[in-house]
């Protein structure tokens, strides 16, 4: 018995090798698999990929297409399904798993906003003693300043102003119209 690899196939049919794979598994066509993991087949599948291509170039679709008097495509694997009491058990327990973790993120989440608040908190209280720091210091320089401007008032002599010395000069009656003396 000769074993042809799915590149022998599609080489004397003419057709794709991955097409040759993909109605493997469409039409649940027995095949084995060599040391490299690759599909072999018998020599007598070739005619049965000849008649899936020989129907498909008729027109038919694949769905259509049937086998020794069927009338549906063969299931490639049917995978046993799951009892429905099981099936709500383990969508129990991941629902439950679900809400576990949406509550560890929300208490994540609020454990780093408090983090967060506490940050911002501890910075306005910081910069809060800098503005205190900057006050004390401006009033100490304007405390200075009221000193140095007061000493510097003592320590200048004081003009002698005579208020009934009345300005002499010819622009004495127009300063007086004028009213600037």
């Amino acid at each position: 018995m000769t074993l042809l690899k799915t590149k022998d196939i599609s080489d004397r049919l003419d057709v794709n090798p991955t097409t040759v794979q993909r109605w493997t598994k469409f039409f649940g066509i027995e095949h084995n698999t060599n040391e490299h993991g690759h599909y072999v087949y018998k020599e007598q599948q070739i005619a049965t990929f000849a008649y899936i291509q020989k129907q498909l170039q008729e027109g038919k679709k694949m769905k259509d297409i049937a086998f020794n008097g069927q009338t549906k495509r063969r299931a490639a694997v049917r995978i046993p399904s799951v009892p429905k009491e099981q099936y709500e058990a383990k969508l129990e327990k991941v629902l439950v798993q679900v809400n576990d973790l949406e509550e560890k993120l929300s208490t994540k989440a609020d454990d780093i906003v408090s983090y967060q608040l506490l940050k911002h908190r501890s910075e306005l209280d910081e910069m809060v003693s800098l503005i205190e720091q900057l006050e004390k210091r401006l009033e100490a320089m304007d405390e200075k300043m009221s000193q140095h401007l007061a000493a510097a008032v003592n320590e200048q002599p004081r003009e002698t102003t005579f208020p009934n010395k009345v300005r002499q000069g010819p622009w004495r009656a127009i300063m007086k119209l004028f009213s600037f003396a």
